[in-house]
């Protein structure tokens, strides 16, 4: 286009958003695949061979893929900032000096009639904040976030360090604040990221009903994410993790809960997701499984609150939803998805077949 220079920062986003959500459809399939090849039931040399080629040649390259890119939405990402931040100085030159009370790139409200409310005071204070009860999800599609982000918070919280990591992690502007500057990490290193000190209505919120220190982080998120809350609109909550912590969060498939109260017992914190039927594409590489219990939300991530034994002596695991403790009905559905839910080995296993989890030691 004659006299255009730069590039359409809209299409850049649109662009890196697509190759981000690719990205984690590659690592879906690597999982899924490993998990179907290793319940084949199917012995010898031949099966040896090839699950032996499988771990060691054909799934790094998947995950190679899945990496690349997932690099590339963050330089175009990197790339729309930039351009952003050269139009907005241009334009800021000729402005009236007076500051802008949703600075370019802070999340808009989901609905623009309804405009976003102030999160008043200083939210490291939330007496509940690691209780993963006190999550209330909202209309977002954030369920990974929000059990990422809750299961390190229970986890910090038992070990008595949450109200350090949040002092730590979110700084006030201004008293009271009119915006946080959120420290979250980004390949590792960190990323201060400023926001208004709002939150959009149908967004996460405690089970009172108002919002509070998560409504920040979810802000901060859906910013560092691409500038909108359709930007964290689905993912994984080993993703959550990394986004909060800065360490490397592992992603495996379905596991006994042996091994859950392991993770947990070493420090572990660690969300569980539903079985996966997200996406019809790739119904041609496996039969998609649904959750067979009317109270289990599909397609969902929850926070592991603790593996113990019940009264009958069996094991079982117990699970929040971020939800919030009352559950909640899904669109068409009058089953009421529980708030809480106390899972035996088989139950589990029926219904979840992904463990998110990262050290917070």
């Amino acid at each position: 286009m004659p006299g255009f220079h730069g590039a359409d920062i809209e299409q850049l986003r649109l662009l890196a958003k697509t190759m981000s959500q690719h990205s984690d459809k590659v690592k879906s399939l690597s999982t899924e695949l490993g998990q179907l090849l290793s319940r084949a039931p199917w012995t010898g040399r031949d099966a040896s061979a090839f699950r032996a080629a499988w771990d060691s040649e054909h799934r790094p390259t998947l995950m190679r893929v899945a990496t690349e890119l997932q690099s590339q939405a963050q330089k175009l990402t990197g790339n729309a900032d930039q351009q952003d931040n050269a139009s907005s100085a241009a334009t800021d030159s000729g402005s009236s000096g007076e500051p802008d009370s949703n600075p370019p790139g802070d999340p808009g409200p989901l609905d623009p009639d309804h405009p976003d409310v102030h999160v008043p005071g200083d939210v490291r204070k939330d007496p509940d904040a690691g209780d993963p009860s006190d999550i209330n999800q909202g209309q977002i599609g954030d369920c990974w976030l929000l059990a990422g982000i809750g299961s390190v918070a229970q986890t910090l919280e038992r070990e008595g360090k949450l109200d350090e990591f949040l002092a730590g992690h979110l700084r006030p502007v201004g008293d009271p604040p009119t915006h946080w500057v959120v420290t979250l990490y980004q390949d590792g290193e960190p990323v201060e990221v400023t926001v208004e000190a709002k939150s959009t209505p149908g967004g996460v919120r405690g089970a009172d009903g108002e919002p509070n220190w998560l409504s920040i982080y979810e802000r901060a998120a859906a910013e560092h994410r691409g500038g909108s809350y359709d930007d964290i609109d689905g993912g994984f909550s080993s993703d959550a993790m990394e986004l909060m912590t800065g360490k490397s969060a592992d992603r495996d498939g379905q596991l006994d809960l042996a091994e859950i109260e392991e993770k947990l017992a070493g420090g572990r914190a660690v969300s569980v997701g539903t079985e996966d039927t997200r996406d019809d594409d790739f119904d041609w590489v496996w039969e998609s499984e649904e959750v067979n219990r009317t109270d289990v939300v599909p397609n969902h991530a929850y926070v592991v609150v603790e593996v113990k034994t019940n009264d009958d002596g069996e094991k079982v695991v117990v699970l929040a939803n971020p939800w919030g403790p009352s559950g909640g009905h899904m669109s068409g559905d009058d089953d009421l998805k529980a708030g809480t839910l106390e899972l035996t080995e088989d139950e589990y296993k029926e219904n979840f077949d992904s463990v998110y989890s990262v050290d917070t030691k």
